[in-house]
C-alpha cells in the first residue's frame, strides 16, 4: 500500500528498504498489519488495568512481531539474499525472547496461552515456509493470534476473564478476520466472483452474530448498525470499482479501515447498557 517516487528512489533508498530494491527487513512494510498489531493491546489495557507488566509484554509484542516479519522474509528469500535479513531475524528475536521471559517471571502463568498462540503462529511460519505469506490461512492464523492479546492482556494484569472481555474479543476479531478477504476482493482478487460472494456472505453471517449478541444483551446496539456498515462496503467497495473499470487506491482503502476500525472499537468497548433501543 505505498508507493514512490522515482527519483527519491535513485537519490537514496528509502528508510527500511534495501539498495537493491525491496525491504531490508528491519522495518515491516505491510502497513495494514500495524493496525492489528497495535488494537488488541490497546483493547486489552483499556478492558483491564493498566499494569508494570505490560510494558514487557508490549515489547515482546511489537518485536516479536518485527522479528516474524523479518522471519518471513528470510524463509521467502533464496540463496545469498537470505543474508540480508539474518541480522534483523536474530536481533528482534533476542529482544522478544528477553522480552518475554521477563512476561514469564512476572506472571507465570501466563504460559497457558502457549496452547493458543502455538499453533497459530506454527500456521503462520509454515504458510511462510511454503512461500505463501499472504494466503486466506496465514493470514487468518496471524489475525486470531492478534487478537489473543486482549485476554493475554488482562490475564497478565491479573484480572478476571470476564463475559465482556470475550464478547469484546469475537467482535473484534470478527471484523479483522472479514478484513483478510475484503482487501483481497480490492485488490489482489479484484474482480474474482468466488471470493466476492465469500467476503459477502462471511460479513452477512458476522453481522447477524453481532446482532444476535446485541439481542441478548452482550453487546451495545451501537454494534449492529456498525456491522451492517462493515458488510455493506464488503458490497458496495468491489461493485463500484467494478462498475467504474479502476481499482481502488490502497490509501483509499486503508484511510476508509481506518475509520471503520475505529467505529468498530467503539461498539466494541461500549457496555452493553449504552444506547439500547426505546421500548414502548
Amino acid at each position: 500500500m505505498t508507493g514512490h517516487a522515482e527519483r527519491t528512489a535513485k537519490a537514496a533508498p528509502r528508510p527500511g528498504k534495501g539498495r537493491r530494491g525491496g525491504t531490508s527487513g528491519w522495518i515491516p512494510d505491510q502497513h495494514g498489519a500495524w493496525v492489528m498489531v497495535i488494537v488488541p493491546l490497546i483493547v486489552g489495557v483499556l478492558l483491564a488495568r493498566p499494569a508494570p507488566v505490560h510494558v514487557p509484554l508490549a515489547v515482546a509484542w511489537f518485536v516479536g512481531y518485527f522479528a516474524f516479519f523479518a522471519g518471513g522474509l528470510w524463509l521467502k528469500a533464496r540463496g545469498p539474499r537470505k543474508r540480508r535479513y539474518v541480522a534483523p531475524l536474530v536481533t528482534y528475536g533476542v529482544i522478544c525472547a528477553v522480552a518475554a521471559l521477563v512476561v514469564v517471571m512476572m506472571r507465570p502463568t501466563i504460559l497457558v496461552f502457549g496452547a493458543v498462540f502455538g499453533p497459530l503462529v506454527a500456521v503462520a511460519v509454515w504458510e511462510a515456509w511454503r512461500r505463501r505469506p499472504r494466503s486466506l490461512l496465514s493470514g487468518e492464523s496471524t489475525v486470531l493470534a492478534s487478537c489473543a492479546m486482549i485476554p493475554v492482556t488482562a490475564w497478565a494484569a491479573g484480572d478476571p476473564m470476564t463475559v465482556r472481555l470475550w464478547v469484546a474479543t469475537a467482535v473484534i476479531a470478527l471484523y479483522f478476520c472479514g478484513t483478510i478477504p475484503y482487501v483481497k476482493t480490492l485488490i489482489r482478487k479484484r474482480g474474482d466472483r468466488g471470493w466476492f460472494t465469500g467476503s459477502v456472505v462471511y460479513h452477512s453471517v458476522a453481522a447477524a452474530a453481532v446482532t444476535g449478541l446485541a439481542v441478548v444483551g452482550l453487546v451495545t446496539w451501537l454494534a449492529v448498525p456498525v456491522f451492517l456498515v462493515v458488510a455493506l462496503r464488503a458490497w458496495w467497495m468491489p461493485r463500484q470499482a467494478e462498475r467504474r473499470g479502476t481499482p481502488w487506491r490502497p490509501r483509499t482503502v486503508g484511510f476508509g479501515e481506518m475509520a471503520v476500525t475505529a467505529l468498530v472499537l467503539v461498539a466494541a468497548l461500549v457496555p452493553p447498557g449504552v444506547f439500547q433501543p426505546v421500548t414502548v
